[in-house]
């Protein structure tokens, strides 16, 4: 009677556990290819984040506010995704993050870098067009020249540059003093420098739930198929028939644009009346009126 409860008991602890071993190694090959699926996606995730608090730890909290993963609309209904926006009295530097490793070959004006790793060659979009598109939506929605804005581009340190790479261009670490180098010709008055960051903070505050749930599909769509060229803004002086004025035509949508002044100094330059559904900007000096 003892013998049969001791087997009756090691029977049901083999039916408990006697199955672990291999359910375990089930859920590590589960896990592993997981990982390997999304391993471009948790690699630039948690790139970002190392700069994100690399740069907070390296710059001065009061003079430098650091901003991170910032998603703004753009003139075309779309959206675009900003890595790093750090806003300060000398400017605001709009960072893109890379974390690639091996070698890297680009030059400034090709459409496309090359990586290789592992004798595995990958082409990439320049990061500094792509960054332009950042810097180009930010002048937009801030309503301030482009002329505020410095670009870096930030590799992890896993990357090797292979090719001369202008200034802009740097690893992680050298992020901090490239920034704090710019820190000579004031561009933003200080107090003004909040107001900037809670404007940004606004712009991505409107982006609505679908918007940013297309963003990802959105930027497939653009890097599939190849823009057709940029044709050159027509803009056109017309008399308004009420009040006489001659105010030049918005480019995109035919509106009369307005004269606005830039929050940052106190400038002019024509804005669409439109605004805030059409963002177009244009500078004084751009027109003879």
């Amino acid at each position: 009677m003892e013998t049969n409860l001791v087997s009756l008991f090691w029977h049901m602890m083999w039916s408990l556990f006697g199955n672990w071993p291999f359910v375990l190694l089930c859920g590590l090959a589960l896990i592993v290819t997981v990982l390997k699926w999304f391993r471009p996606q948790i690699k630039g995730w948690f790139g970002e984040t190392l700069l994100h608090h690399y740069l907070r730890r390296h710059l001065d909290q009061k003079r430098y506010v650091v901003l991170h993963d910032i998603m703004l609309p753009t003139d075309d209904g779309t959206t675009t995704q900003i890595d790093h926006i750090v806003v300060s009295q000398w400017g605001v530097f709009v960072i893109e993050t890379k974390t690639y490793s091996g070698w890297i070959f680009g030059d400034q004006y090709e459409p496309q870098w090359t990586k290789v790793h592992f004798n595995h060659k990958d082409k990439f979009q320049n990061p500094l067009r792509q960054n332009y598109k950042h810097i180009a939506t930010l002048s937009e929605c801030l309503g301030i020249s482009k002329d505020y804005f410095k670009t870096v581009i930030a590799f992890s340190g896993e990357a090797e540059f292979k090719t001369e790479m202008p200034e802009e261009v740097m690893l992680f670490s050298e992020v901090p003093d490239y920034i704090k180098s710019h820190s000579e010709e004031n561009m933003i008055p200080p107090e003004q420098v909040q107001e900037v960051v809670d404007t940004i903070c606004e712009w991505q505050d409107s982006l609505t739930r679908s918007q940013k749930n297309n963003h990802v599909r959105n930027l497939r769509k653009t890097h599939a198929t190849p823009k057709p060229a940029q044709e050159k803004l027509d803009v056109s002086l017309k008399e308004d028939s009420v009040t006489g004025d001659k105010n030049p035509r918005c480019p995109r949508c035919g509106a009369p644009m307005v004269l606005r002044k830039r929050k940052a100094d106190g400038l002019p330059f024509w804005g669409c009346s439109q605004f805030p559904k059409c963002r177009c900007i244009l500078d004084i000096d751009s027109i003879d009126v």
